[in-house]
């Protein structure tokens, strides 16, 4: 690969674009012909651009939030996400073009599953594996299964087998985690799945599907080259250089308090936010401090996780139901009809909505025959998450250093002690040099050394508290 000119601020390696942006006082002792390289681009940005690069058209959030959950795959506590869309909105494309980049033995399709086929898999057949779901349809024979695999993280099975011993029990031990990615039509879902799950909906806009009309005319005049094999390469390389760890997020508490207690919900949706602060922390790890064997998320792997579980939480199931009723409160009789010509819906989703809306309590059915009356509306505690978190002098020191990746501390370092963050950004150190089959990542052959620097600690987060990202 031919080397990149100092002036270059987006390299072309996912394992540069890992690296964080180091503030301005860092960057102004560093090497001017250095510089370039010190700088980079959010990961997840740079999966953002590969993505659009891969073919898909929009989507930015729903596609970082499927690589997260498939990427959660490899913690003991996975995330699971249902993407929803009407036909031909795109679904199965938008999870295709995500699972491109995960490799292929961290990830395993369905069609179809009837409702046994998970006890009686081979032991580890699951284990830490994405489970990408084309349909929910083909598989909600198998919901229990499912949702067992999901809490339990595994499964136990006992069941009777005839031989020419005769009838034996057995005990069949399916190992999980398991990350389940799920595509489907359905507005909503039985209740128990919907707490156990992320939400997605497919974006279903006239402009969106300008866009990707205009994209599928340019690839028939050929006016879009084919995507080259090594932006996935680069991907499954990175993937697999990532070392399973426990993720200590020192800030827990103080989101805690922002999840309303009057929901019990809350004890589910709580979790998830924090495994959106793991996974950010995990496939950061090659720059995120290490202590006694656990990765420490900053606040950078919360804003993440703040953006994406907003995005999931603002197209569940619970936004459509509030659709409805503030359809509902127009009049104070109406049919199904009515809220079709109001919402713009279709029948089937009208239906469905309608009914878990009387399932709370909201709508009733009137004296006359085919209408629906408001009796409440549904009152949700707000979620308002913080723009910012609060660290104690402690916990910024372990969540903002950057972990030390090599022993190039010189004496001054050794010196500083307590006094100081060391914030060393050697690129080649991201990956200890090579991946996991000892290869080294051939598009880290351009990056230049770079020399480690220190910092003050009070230095580094007044530019944390300059980005917003600390108060």
């Amino acid at each position: 690969m031919s080397t990149l000119p100092v002036s270059q601020t987006i390299p072309d390696s996912p394992a540069a674009d890992i690296i964080s942006v180091i503030p301005a006082s860092i960057q102004a002792k560093t090497k001017p012909a250095k510089r370039a390289a010190v700088t980079g681009i959010d990961l997840l940005h740079r999966f953002e651009r590969d993505a659009e690069m891969s073919g898909l058209i929009g989507e930015k959030n729903n596609a970082k939030v499927i690589l997260i959950v498939a990427a959660s795959a490899k913690l003991e506590k996975p995330l699971n996400v249902n993407v929803a869309g009407s036909s031909s909105a795109g679904k199965n494309h938008l999870i295709n073009c995500v699972a491109r980049f995960i490799p292929d033995e961290d990830k395993k399709y369905l069609t179809g599953m009837s409702p046994k086929v998970l006890m009686h898999s081979e032991e580890n057949e699951f284990r830490h594996k994405a489970v990408l779901i084309t349909e929910y349809e083909g598989v909600s024979g198998a919901d229990y299964a499912i949702r067992t695999m999901q809490s339990e993280r595994g499964i136990d099975w006992e069941f009777v087998e005839s031989s020419t011993a005769g009838i034996q029990k057995k005990k069949k031990r399916v190992n999980g985690p398991v990350a389940f990615v799920q595509a489907t039509t359905r507005v909503t879902l039985h209740p128990e799945n919907e707490t156990r799950l992320l939400f997605l909906q497919m974006d279903e806009s006239e402009a969106q599907t300008h866009a990707i009309n205009e994209r599928q005319a340019m690839e028939a005049e050929g006016l879009i080259a084919p995507v080259s094999p090594d932006l996935f390469t680069r991907w499954h390389d990175f993937f697999r250089s990532l070392k399973a760890a426990p993720v200590r997020i020192p800030f827990a508490r103080q989101l805690s308090t922002f999840f309303p207690d009057g929901r019990v919900r809350s004890r589910r949706d709580f979790p998830k936010l924090l495994g959106l602060i793991e996974v950010s922390a995990y496939l950061h790890q090659h720059h995120r401090n290490h202590v006694s064997g656990s990765i420490i998320a900053a606040p950078y792997d919360y804003a993440v996780a703040r953006e994406l579980f907003e995005h999931c939480y603002s197209t569940g199931p619970d936004k459509t139901i509030g659709e409805l009723l503030d359809a509902a409160e127009v009049a104070y009789e109406f049919t199904v009809a009515d809220l079709i010509e109001r919402l713009k819906w279709g029948k089937t989703k009208a239906y469905q909505v309608l009914d878990r809306a009387q399932e709370h309590g909201c709508i009733v059915e009137s004296e006359r025959r085919g209408w629906y009356r408001l009796v409440r509306k549904k009152t949700e505690p707000p979620l308002n998450l913080p723009a910012k978190i609060r660290l104690t002098a402690d916990n910024f020191r372990i969540s903002a250093q950057v972990h030390p990746l090599s022993n190039n501390m010189n004496e001054g370092h050794k010196e500083a002690g307590n006094d100081f963050g060391i914030v060393e950004r050697e690129l080649r150190g991201h990956f200890g040099g090579k991946t996991e089959n000892g290869a080294i990542p051939k598009d880290l052959a351009y990056l230049p050394e770079i020399e480690p620097q220190i910092m003050p600690v009070s230095g580094e987060y007044e530019w944390l508290r300059q980005q917003g990202r600390v108060q």
